[in-house]
């Protein structure tokens, strides 16, 4: 790539940070600007990284023509808005994940990027995962043969994020794991069936140590006058037009043991992703065989990383987006009917 991509940053916590700091690392951005409203965190960030300025408010920054591109690392009430005003003012858009939390916002996010020709791409790290890219392109070639099934799990024993602070309020939230960590092995479980078209959710959601302030993890800033009132366990069925099924498992905080696994059931073939491998399950003679696939790392390359280094080239060379708008939008409107599904006991058809 032959010249820098020049983002302002928006958002200086612990993702915006690992977003600055994947720029870092991979070489082919330069922070220009960045907006916190916390001054001393932006004013920190802008040091750090070698920014030009920092604001408290993302629409000065997003004034500067200096500025190509956004990443959006704010709560996900905020992501619309935002996003929106940035691709309004010229701007590519990386937006965290969930895209945001209702799905008239999400329509309305894809129509205006749709409508401006800029990239937009949605902050889906797992997708880049290198365990994750070889499968990706062993299930499409065939070799589980039909995949009729995935089971995706992301359970924490004890997780939960900043109790009190906005990611566990459901109005600025969304909710709690389902759309914090959920949606990042459902999101990557369907990425690798193929992405085929979702019909109906069934879902059930649970808050049984959360409201307790039992089970808080060490991720994000305690507001013990804060409140909780999203779930702390969450699991649904997702059922596709192919007829395929995705089974999900989703907590912060359960008396069970972690697991972050996801497992795909084929008509030839099995496979289980975990961290840095593969497993291919199948029988030969009769006979149970596993084979582990073990992935090659970079050194000091993370998810964060290769989602910059990908997002840059979208821009700068017209490669492709690894999770377009549209995705994030049907995936936003999965999220919304497993909550739906939860408060009326019913299945919820899409």
């Amino acid at each position: 790539m032959s010249e820098k991509l020049r983002i302002g940053q928006i958002g200086c916590g612990g993702n915006g940070t690992g977003h600055l700091e994947a720029g870092r690392v991979s070489g082919v951005v330069e922070p220009v600007a960045v907006c916190d409203i916390i001054a001393e965190r932006a004013e920190s960030r802008k040091e750090k990284y070698g920014a030009k300025a920092a604001y408290l408010d993302y629409r000065e920054l997003l004034q500067r023509d200096d500025v190509e591109a956004v990443v959006i690392s704010v709560p996900n009430y905020i992501h619309h808005e935002i996003a929106i005003a940035a691709l309004q003012a010229g701007k590519h858009v990386l937006c965290e994940k969930p895209m945001t939390i209702k799905a008239d916002w999400a329509e309305e996010m894809v129509k205006t990027a749709n409508a401006s020709g800029l990239v937009f791409q949605v902050g889906m790290t797992s997708r880049f995962r290198p365990e994750a890219q070889w499968l990706k392109k062993y299930v499409a070639a065939g070799n589980l043969g039909e995949v009729y099934f995935g089971r995706a799990r992301y359970v924490r024993r004890s997780g939960i994020p900043g109790w009190g602070s906005w990611f566990t309020r459901k109005e600025q939230s969304g909710g709690g794991p389902l759309i914090d960590i959920g949606v990042h092995v459902l999101d990557l479980t369907w990425y690798l069936m193929g992405c085929p078209k979702p019909v109906s959710v069934s879902g059930a959601c649970f808050s049984a140590l959360g409201h307790r302030k039992k089970g808080v993890g060490s991720w994000g800033r305690v507001d013990w006058d804060g409140y909780f009132d999203v779930e702390d366990f969450a699991t649904a069925l997702v059922r596709f037009e192919n007829g395929a099924v995705i089974s999900l498992e989703a907590s912060w905080a359960a008396y069970t043991n972690e697991n972050n696994a996801i497992d795909l059931l084929g008509t030839e073939k099995g496979a289980q992703l975990a961290t840095d491998k593969v497993t291919l399950l199948t029988q030969e003679d009769d006979h149970n065989m596993d084979t582990v696939v073990t992935m090659p790392k970079r050194r000091n390359v993370n998810n964060f990383v290769r989602q910059m280094e990908a997002f840059a080239k979208a821009v700068k060379e017209g490669g492709p987006v690894m999770t377009t708008g549209d995705q994030g939008l049907q995936m936003v409107k999965i999220l919304l009917g497993i909550y739906e599904s939860a408060r009326t006991q019913k299945e919820v058809f899409l």
